[in-house]
């Protein structure tokens, strides 16, 4: 009866007013609070949800609200989506959240690559060359579908973005560049956009709407357009606007390392790893060169390079097209004749969480990267702001529909910012673990930032740009000449303990970890919406360990519901089973 309820009233059968209190950075409040309106539901002027931020976490965030029947738009500041792959790894519970759009967990299912050509890592001397050991990240119980419906994905996240896409433009969604838009400021905005290379510049807020500005380019020319929404979500990344308009700091740990992304293609290379060493990522340690290969996919020969940066000895100038060639040819250990460098990033890997995601009376909010940013170890970041999408969506939902008070949002920073906090201890664990196999062989990464953070604080101050370059390039010489073949191999005293030491953290399970099932699918809401079963204050979680645990299923308040068979008994008696995974709103 109480679910019939709660669909009903979602349904809109059902009315309320929901009231909160605003106050952004220079607001002065001015009402009590049961007088300051969240929704103006007569209003057409003012857009119930406005999105910054088209990444995977804004898009999953629209289609949410929009099955949900909340009014949205997105403004994304690009004016095309990026091709450069990011993010690959999908958990057992974001795929569980996309088993409710329409398919998309299906689809991703069947476009992504084989599970035996991605469930490996492999180290190696190069990829032509000696192994080093692997790792194989999948086990049996991970096909059987027990503990959950959905099975992991690895899946680029520009063809998650493309697929999300399609889903928005079956829900008639309408994709908007500046200059297709005519008489911007002479009509309410509409429902269902969404605008590229629409910059969000300036948030202000009142008693009755926040009024947002977005920049824009039109026939060349700078242009601005003033919308007014109830709610502004930042989905906006890392660098996230709507977070320091709201002045919203961040917490943590940061420049744990610099890198450089090299996006490149080679079916050659794609074509011989099918054949020889099918794997995910390829951890590559030589004399000549260090880096992490990640192979988004064999079939078509697409990969990304992760190769360790050092401003300002280094800058960006010498990561030029050619020399990346170069590098991927002393890491792959020969030269490729149809290699094609697509693109090149630098990045800087923090470990940090927003002091707080809902601010101005529960009417901005911060949901993905803009709230949280993780090492990449493990595939935390996307994972965790997609279900912060999910999270958030249906609080959205009951505020709207005037099923709940607007303080319910609330509990969207209470059940998600502590799950962030643990998701970052847990990815620099993951991190931590990845360095000890570079250390084993003898090239400690802790020294290396030791050694570049002297240069540039100590005696880096009075010496000239290009000795700094020349001492830096050769410390890294020297400890490059650890992995030489005459000191890494078996005969040789130092080279055999060094290999045996590997082994073990291979075998130990000491090493970088691409699942967490325990975590994925354990986590716990220990306060937000949920009502207790008893008057006990729940107990902490346990905390992480950096290694791969099993998932227990728990039916304790604030946990997820356990995936489970159900025998459905028709009126014949006949027993037909299915798979039914149940979602409680917690």
């Amino acid at each position: 009866m109480a679910v019939s309820r709660l669909f009903k009233r979602f349904c809109g059968l059902h009315k309320a007013n929901a009231r909160i209190q605003a106050c952004l950075p220079g607001y002065i409040h001015r009402r009590a609070l049961s007088d300051s309106k969240v929704f103006n539901n007569g209003d057409d002027t003012v857009l119930p949800v406005l999105i910054v931020g088209a990444g995977p976490v804004g898009l999953v965030l629209s289609l949410l609200l929009t099955k949900l029947g909340v009014k949205c738009s997105v403004l994304e500041k690009s004016k095309t989506f990026s091709k450069h792959p990011q993010a690959h790894f999908i958990n057992n519970r974001s795929m569980e959240v996309f088993r409710k759009l329409d398919g998309l967990a299906e689809e991703i299912q069947r476009s992504q690559p084989p599970v035996d050509l991605w469930r490996k890592f492999i180290y190696c001397t190069s990829l032509y060359g000696s192994i080093l050991g692997s790792v194989d990240h999948m086990q049996p119980q991970d096909f059987e579908q027990v503990v959950s419906p959905a099975s992991v994905a690895h899946f680029s996240q520009y063809k998650l973005i493309s697929l999300l896409l399609k889903e928005l433009e079956n829900l008639s969604f309408k994709l908007c560049m500046s200059n297709e838009l005519e008489g911007l400021n002479h009509r309410p905005f509409q429902e269902r956009q969404l605008l590229m290379g629409h910059e969000c510049v300036s948030i202000k807020a009142n008693d009755d709407f926040i009024s947002v500005t977005a920049s824009f380019l039109k026939d060349g020319k700078r242009m601005e357009r003033n919308i007014r929404c109830n709610i502004i979500v930042g989905t906006d990344g890392a660098g996230s606007t709507v977070r320091k308009l709201a002045g919203i700091d961040m917490r943590g740990k940061r420049d744990l390392q610099k890198l450089v992304s090299v996006h490149f293609s080679s079916r050659d290379l794609g074509k011989y790893l099918l054949s020889e060493r099918p794997g995910m990522l390829f951890f590559i340690f030589n004399t000549e060169a260090i880096g992490v290969l990640v192979a988004h996919d064999l079939k078509q020969g697409e990969f990304v390079l992760q190769i360790p940066f050092y401003p300002p000895q280094q800058n960006l100038e010498d990561f030029s097209p050619e020399i990346c060639e170069e590098l991927i040819f002393k890491l792959v250990g020969r030269e490729l004749s149809d290699i094609n460098v697509i693109d090149i990033k630098p990045w800087v890997m923090h470990a940090e969480v927003a002091e707080k995601f809902i601010s101005c009376g529960n009417r901005i909010i911060l949901a993905g990267d803009a709230a949280h940013r993780f090492p990449p170890a493990g595939g935390f970041g996307m994972n965790t702001g997609i279900q912060d999408s999910h999270n958030l969506a249906w609080k959205i939902a009951s505020v709207v529909k005037g099923i709940a008070p607007s303080s319910i949002l609330h509990t969207y920073e209470t059940e998600r910012r502590p799950i962030a906090i643990f998701n970052t201890e847990l990815s620099i664990q993951n991190f931590k673990a990845a360095m000890t196999v570079p250390a084993a062989l003898g090239l400690d990464p802790t020294v290396a930032n030791s050694v570049h953070q002297v240069i540039n604080e100590g005696v880096g101050s009075i010496l000239p740009s290009g000795l700094q370059r020349a001492i830096l390039d050769g410390i890294f010489t020297i400890g490059r000449a650890q992995l030489s073949e005459s000191l890494l191999n078996e005969k040789n005293p130092l080279g055999s303990s060094r290999l045996a030491n590997l082994r073990r953290i291979f075998e130990e399970g000491k090493s970088l970890q691409l699942q967490f099932p325990a975590e994925d699918l354990g986590f716990r809401y220990l306060e937000g919406a949920l009502i207790p079963d008893t008057d006990d204050a729940l107990g902490a979680p346990e905390g992480p360990t950096g290694r791969r645990r099993d998932y227990v299923p728990s039916v304790d308040p604030g946990s997820r519901l356990p995936h489970m068979n159900v025998a459905i008994l028709s009126n014949s008696s006949s027993e037909v089973c299915c798979y039914c995974f149940l979602s409680i709103f917690t």
